[in-house]
């Protein structure tokens, strides 16, 4: 990757940034930092630590997550784990580069933030040794992360005893890790806090010790690991996600990458992987900025705080809370990368790939989406995937797509679970499996991605790999449709044969016009080779969905040889087109049969 021309490149970036910062009235000096609303229970972390947890308290949460995303209630009352409810979905492990990290706790308020479960009685048996310079000190080699697809959970996706549910849990992060009483006056490595080497006889003293994995087993864990090492799959931290009222899909698509969220309470700020107060002894480069606070994120990035460099590149390029200028998203997404940010490469890659800022380079665009992936970026593996998969920009290679993908889906990524069923459909890449197949499209639905459920519905539709539900293909469909446009064109074809409702030829061309506005192929071919031959369509892109959708075709999946029909069709190949169409009829695809009969215009 050539990322020494950009990165220079940054720092005209930045300059550039100062002086439109500069025109704006100075912030007024900041006051006293606000007290909690309640001395004994601080709440709002949405990534709170659970290293203070009993044993079977941890091992509850471990079976509860096999049953589906864990529920838990979060407010001034405390954090509790509620066993009888939970949301219908999976969690799956995604491998990642090794880290080691020391989080030191310094005050009382630190550790009822971090640790909502015990911090309370946890600060209250330091009594007043936090003053007088004690610290908690939690040791935490991460490897991995649990992670659901789902990013917008209402109260209706509840399911059994609820009451009092705040939060869902979405992900967690998994390694070993040990927790000691330390003092501020002393500064210990990983190692000695686990207790090897020097310093691990004392430290074996403390009343709060808790140790829990091997650092020994955690070196054998590699991000293209496919689960934990034995000794090396504690749960550390979880990821909350705030149960909303009611459902709300702007807000499903409209999230961010996980990666650069925010998570801190409110007057708080995450500093090297704690929730704390802001102070000015705290250093500027290990203070995580606030997304949509331009300034404050301008100032934290120029201290070298990688996650800042990113919040603040996709803030420039969206126009949210900072000066809309495309051409310096690049250069800060280069330094968040540089300085080991994953979501900051993934942004790279996706400014490489598109050409947003910058000139459209696939190569490195693939090379910058692999390292997201390779530090435990999700999003970065789907779309390192997705190259792969389609051959866009990189040999066309499904079986490291498919590597790329299975990671990007347990990571959390849905548009990754979505591409990967298409793969175990099709059997490629890995061998064909249409029960994994509807599951991977059902975790793609669950984080409401639209391709997902449209998948999904077509294997309720014909019955693969899961029971023929017609009514769950429509309601499938239906969320398809709704959460993105482009996926009309399976409802569309459900109201031109009448499968399930009333034939209403009106109403799919509507349908397939609308998928079509939005960029769906498939869509835009059956206008062109049917009804308007002057409709605009990506050539390009149809012939990488016929690469992909070949050979699920020929392993007996008929609505995709219903689909790479229209498109021969589209662009001009109107007897295999026919071909196709006809094979699609004779597996079992009415709408093949209906587009088989139709007299192309093209």
């Amino acid at each position: 990757m050539k990322m020494t021309t950009r990165a220079a490149h940054a720092a005209m970036v930045l300059g550039l940034l100062v002086a439109t910062a500069s025109c704006r009235p100075a912030p007024p000096p900041p006051g006293p930092a606000p007290m909690p609303s309640s001395p004994e229970f601080v709440t709002g972390n949405l990534e709170p630590m659970i290293v203070d947890w009993q044993p079977e308290q941890r091992g509850d949460l471990e079976v509860s997550m096999r049953d589906g995303l864990v529920v838990v209630g979060y407010d001034e009352r405390g954090f509790r784990l509620l066993r009888d409810c939970h949301v219908d979905g999976t969690y799956g492990f995604m491998g990642m580069t090794r880290r080691e990290r020391v989080v030191r706790l310094e005050s009382a308020d630190d550790v009822r933030a971090n640790l909502p479960l015990g911090g309370i009685g946890l600060a209250a048996k330091l009594g007043g040794e936090l003053e007088k310079g004690a610290t908690v000190d939690i040791a935490m080699v991460m490897i991995g992360k649990l992670r659901s697809t789902w990013r917008n959970v209402a109260s209706e996706d509840l399911v059994g005893q609820c009451a009092g549910a705040t939060h869902v849990v979405r992900g967690a992060t998994v390694g070993a890790f040990a927790v000691d009483k330390g003092d501020r006056s002393r500064v210990r490595a990983v190692a000695e806090i686990f207790g090897v080497g020097a310093g691990g006889g004392a430290a074996s003293s403390s009343m709060i010790r808790v140790v829990d994995g091997q650092l020994a087993d955690c070196s054998s864990a590699a991000p293209d690991s496919p689960s934990a090492p034995k000794q090396c799959g504690a749960l550390i931290r979880v990821e909350l996600l705030p149960i909303a009222a009611t459902k709300d899909v702007k807000a499903s698509l409209a999230a961010r990458d996980p990666e650069l969220a925010d998570v801190c309470p409110s007057g708080m700020v995450m500093v090297e992987g704690k929730c704390t107060r802001l102070h000015a002894s705290l250093p500027p480069k290990d203070v995580e900025c606030t997304y949509g606070n331009g300034r404050e994120c301008l100032d934290r990035c120029k201290a070298g705080n990688a996650k800042s460099c990113a919040k603040l590149s996709l803030m420039v390029v969206k126009g949210e809370g900072a000066p809309q200028a495309v051409e310096q998203g690049p250069p800060l997404a280069v330094m968040a990368c540089k300085r080991g940010d994953a979501a900051g490469c993934t942004l790279l890659g996706s400014y490489l790939q598109h050409g947003v800022g910058t000139q459209k380079n696939l190569k490195d665009a693939a090379e910058a989406y692999a390292k997201g992936c390779d530090e435990g970026d999700a999003e970065g593996c789907q779309w390192v995937g997705t190259m792969l998969l389609t051959g866009i920009g990189v040999p066309r290679d499904t079986k490291l797509a498919a590597q790329a993908l299975s990671k990007g889906c347990k990571g959390g990524a849905h548009g990754a679970c979505s591409d990967l069923g298409l793969l175990a459909l099709g059997g490629q890449g890995f061998d064909k499996d249409l029960p994994t197949a509807a599951g991977l499209f059902k975790r793609a639905c669950d984080g409401d991605n639209g391709t997902g459920c449209s998948n999904l519905g077509y294997m309720y539709e014909f019955g693969a790999g899961t029971p023929k539900n017609v009514q769950a293909s429509l309601q499938a469909y239906l969320k398809a449709c709704k959460l993105d446009e482009t996926s009309c064109t399976q409802l569309g074809a459900m109201f031109h044969v009448g499968k399930g409702i009333p034939r209403d030829e009106g109403k799919a061309v509507a349908l397939y016009k609308s998928a079509c506005a939005k960029g769906d192929t498939v869509g835009c071919a059956l206008i062109r080779g049917y009804i308007d031959p002057r409709q605009q369509f990506d050539v390009e892109r149809a012939t990488g969905e016929m690469n992909v959708w070949r050979a699920t075709c020929e392993n007996g999946i008929s609505r995709d040889c219903t689909g790479i029909g229209i498109l021969a069709v589209s662009v001009g190949k109107k007897e295999e087109g026919r071909q196709l169409l006809g094979k699609a009829c004779a597996l079992g695809d009415e709408w093949g049969c209906v587009m088989a009969k139709l007299s192309p215009r093209l």
